[in-house]
This record gives C-alpha cells, structure tokens and sequence, in this order.
C-alpha cells in the first residue's frame, strides 16, 4: 500500500484503456500528461516509481512509443531558470506581509514589466476564486504569492500569506518529509476505492491526518494557533497544486476550512472537482518557473504565529522578480 503501488496499478490500468483506444486526441493528450508526471518526478530527482513501472511492464517506453506512433511530441520538461542552490540569501529575517509590502513598493518603482503570458493566467486563476463575504483567504506561499498580492491590490484585507511547505514542516515537526506521511493518507483514501466523490474522500483522509498529527503536537498546536487568530466563518485555502496534501491538512483541524487549487494530478480530477481550476495538470511547473514565487523569498523561521524569510541577494532574480511583481500592482 503506498504512492508506489497505487501508481503501478494506475499506470497499468490507463495504459490499458489508452492502448485499446482509437487514438483519440482525448488518448493521446492522456498519454502524455502520464509521461509528464514521470518526466517531473525525475526531473525533481525522484525516479523510483519511473524504474518500477519499466521494470513491471514497461510503462515509460510504452508511452514514448505511443506518442512517437501517432506523431505526438511529449509535453515540455520546464526546468528552472536558476536554481536555489545557485544563488545567496540576505541573513536579516523579515517578517512575511512586510517583505512582501516592501517587494511592492520596490515593483512599482521599478520600470519593467514581465511579459510572461502566464502571468494573464494567474489572472484568471484569482477571479475564478474569487471573494465571498465573511471568507479568509489562505494563500500557500511559495506558489501562491503572485495570487495573494493580487488580493491584496483589490483592497481585500482577509487575505494571509501562509509560508507552509517542507521547511515549515520540517522545523514544525523536528523531522523531515512529515508532509509525506500526511499525503500518505491521500493515497490511502485513493487505494481503499471507498470514496466516490469528494465528501466522502474527506470523511476517509481527514481522520486519517488527525491522527497522524498527534504524533506531532508542537506542529498541531501551532497550525491551530494560526487558524485560531482568523475570525472569519469560512476560510479557502489557495494553493496551485497538486495533491491537495497542505489544504487537507488544514481542512483536517478547522471545520471551516474549503481549498481552491490551480490543478492536480489526472487520477484526482473527479475527487477534487469544482475545486480545481483547470485540468490541465501539465502546467502546473509554470508556477516554479517564476522568479517570485521560486526564489525571490526564502523560509527561515516561524515564531509568535508570523512567518519570516530572507530575501534573496541575486540582483538578477530581483529585478525579475519584481518585474512580475509589478504586472499585479500595476
């Protein structure tokens, strides 16, 4: 049970269905957002579950020669303009809403502006989430700090950056990959074939998160002193995607808590649903090519319920950075 053997058996399921087919636009277009899964795994330095689905029933060439036999090129591999590793970061901590004001300030001063056709697209991303009465609005940064800053420049005040990822969790919890355990339970939910829709889905993972939490109560506590201090009476938690792992985990100690995604994987689609912006899981690496959202900011600690980050010392990833930056503001 696990991420491994639920890909093998999706993987061998779809690769069924697709080999069977009439060659479809709709089967080839599925063909390759299987080979674009693994092509991002690997590329992110992940290729156990690339190595067993060759060696149990080819799966990686026999995607290759589909698209190669009906004259489809797979879908692009984006790697990141720079690298973490290739650049330095400022030592001084700052707080995350004056970091991110301040970038704000910078933006508008500056005199480019990015002409990334993506950008049109987060655009679209934030009117479709758009701004109920009485709603708090999450937005999981690093991916989503383009989106907040959107927010924020429509004059919403219930609107929070949440600087929640690996690191975070990692100084939560005292040990790393904790957010693969709870991701664990997605898999899980996926596995035991008892959930049918997305209510159901939830009644199967949430528990399961709860239960995992317990075995880190500094990290419980503390996620619930962040909710606590949001009086709304609905909160949405914006995130690009694509398992769902971080929403959930919050969604598993508010009652209030609903998620916004930009997509997720195909075999969350009908899962997910009307919480997912588009299907088209193939562009959700776009995100990761920005230089705001990937390297502008840095995590460094979280301590009296804010977070801090250190800024990025690279004069080249700033001045596109707030580039992009100044597309939102303008």
């Amino acid at each position: 049970m696990g991420f491994i053997s639920y890909n093998l058996d999706y993987y061998y399921s779809e690769l069924q269905k697709i080999e069977s087919g009439a060659g479809t636009e709709e089967d080839v277009y599925r063909a390759k957002q299987l080979l674009k899964m693994l092509d991002d795994l690997v590329d992110e330095g992940y290729t156990e579950l690339n190595e067993k689905l060759e060696e149990s029933f080819g799966a990686v060439s026999r995607l290759q020669k589909y698209l190669e036999s009906h004259n489809a090129i797979p879908f692009e591999i984006l790697h990141k303009p720079v690298g973490e590793a290739d650049v330095t970061y400022e030592s001084d901590n700052m707080e995350l809403v004056e970091a991110i004001e301040s970038a704000c300030i910078l933006a508008k001063m500056s005199s480019a502006v990015s002409d990334d056709v993506f950008l049109t697209e987060l655009v679209r991303f934030c009117e479709w989430i758009g701004c109920e009465e009485d709603t708090a609005y999450i937005f999981l940064l690093r991916d989503t700090l383009l989106p907040y800053i959107y927010y924020r420049g429509k004059g919403r005040s219930s609107a929070y950056p949440w600087l929640l990822g690996r690191k975070t969790m990692t100084m939560l919890a005292g040990k790393e990959l904790v957010d693969d355990e709870i991701r664990a339970s997605i898999i899980k939910a996926l596995e035991s074939g008892k959930c049918h829709d997305y209510d159901e889905f939830c009644e199967f993972v949430l528990p399961d998160i709860r239960e995992c939490l317990e075995r880190y109560p500094k990290m419980k506590e503390c996620l619930m002193g962040l909710l606590g201090k949001i009086t709304e009476k609905r909160i949405v938690v914006v995130e690009s995607g694509c398992s769902g792992t971080f929403p959930m985990l919050l969604m598993s100690l508010d009652s209030r808590v609903d998620m916004r995604m930009y997509t997720t994987y195909p075999y969350l689609l009908e899962t997910y649903c009307d919480k997912i912006f588009t299907s088209k899981y193939e562009e959700n690496r776009l995100f990761e090519t920005l230089y705001s959202q990937d390297l502008y900011f840095r995590f460094s600690d979280l301590r009296d319920g804010k977070f801090y980050v250190n800024k990025c010392a690279s004069e080249e990833v700033e001045e596109k950075a707030l580039a992009e930056i100044r597309f939102f503001v303008e």
